[in-house]
């Protein structure tokens, strides 16, 4: 009987083993159950574009019981009305990117119908390449919930949460020679313009003309210019255009002065619609005569001058003459 009893022994050891062995965790006699935690965040149509704001993902946290006493453990056990407590932190993020989590600590029942609502607020710099895919990742941890056969273990799961980078325009533009210019009537003024690309995508920069009259003045200047974005390695964001001014039909000396617009368009390079801040400058021409041609013209006005002042004089001689003599 002895020697039965102890086949029994040894033989309820075997099945406990291979219990044990098909059960996902034991702990100290108590057997863990692990829930699946859900993240799910609707489609951005939207891009966010640097330095214009925040954008709001809103996150939806859900879970459900895993393994073989998972339905037991949702109906029947203690835990059904007790709420299952699960943390979210944002683990990484892009080296342009800030983001934060609104009610982090979620809490939710076995027996809930609605999924815990949450939201993940992101803002990007200028480093973030236009139309790029952003990424944020969020870890979210349930805490052990602790029974006397059955425990909800503790969890932890990661999920990305992406978007796009939208296209931010900023272009400078510098004169190193200024805005005004001096020439004589044969003379070409000259207006160098650098324009740089500090945006975070190629630029395409479309230059034009404003009303001026064609027939009197010879104008020329690029159309446009592409510049790369300086956030990629041995970018070219920076180039220089000439403007250059001559007069077509010459005027009086020194009364010839006229004000050229220039307007510049940036837009995101293959992609015209998206349009950044217009800029318009002007350029002062002053046509200077030549000093020699000066010179003569007053000297000529100075005979002149003299001439009619000796005829005046002359001519009322004359008649204070005639006057005496009666």
């Amino acid at each position: 009987m002895f020697q039965t009893f102890k086949t029994r022994i040894i033989f309820g050891i075997i099945l406990m083993s291979l219990f044990v062995a098909f059960i996902p965790s034991v702990s100290a006699g108590f057997i863990n159950v692990p829930p699946l935690i859900i993240i799910t965040y609707p489609v951005q149509e939207e891009n966010l574009v640097p330095n214009s704001g925040v954008l709001d993902i809103p996150l939806s946290i859900d879970f459900t019981l895993t393994g073989p006493f998972a339905k037991f453990v949702e109906q029947r056990s203690k835990f059904k009305d007790k709420a299952l407590e699960i943390e979210l932190k944002i683990v990484n993020t892009e080296e342009w990117c800030t983001a934060r989590i609104s009610n982090p600590d979620v809490k939710l029942t076995l027996q809930h119908t609605e999924p815990f609502k949450s939201r993940l607020t992101v803002a990007i710099t200028e480093e973030a390449p236009a139309f790029l895919q952003s990424v944020v990742t969020i870890s979210a941890t349930s805490k052990m919930q602790s029974g006397i056969i059955f425990n909800i273990a503790e969890e932890t799961a990661e999920f990305d949460v992406s978007f796009i980078n939208g296209y931010w325009s900023a272009v400078s533009y510098y004169l190193p020679e200024g805005t005004t210019a001096e020439i004589g009537p044969d003379d070409t003024a000259h207006f160098p313009i650098d324009i740089e690309n500090n945006g975070n995508g190629p630029t395409k920069v479309e230059i034009e003309l404003l009303d001026y009259t064609k027939e009197k003045w010879a104008i020329d200047i690029d159309s446009n210019v592409s510049l790369s974005s300086p956030i990629y390695s041995n970018a070219d964001n920076l180039k220089t255009v000439n403007l250059k001014i001559k007069q077509k039909i010459s005027s009086d000396w020194n009364k010839e002065r006229k004000v050229f617009g220039v307007r510049f368009t940036p837009s995101y390079l293959g992609k015209p619609d998206l349009i950044g801040q217009q800029e318009i400058i002007y350029f002062n021409v002053q046509i200077i005569g030549n000093l020699e041609e000066e010179e003569n013209y007053f000297l000529i006005l100075i005979i002149v001058g003299i001439i009619l002042i000796i005829i005046i004089s002359i001519i009322l001689k004359r008649r204070y003459s005639q006057y005496a003599n009666k």
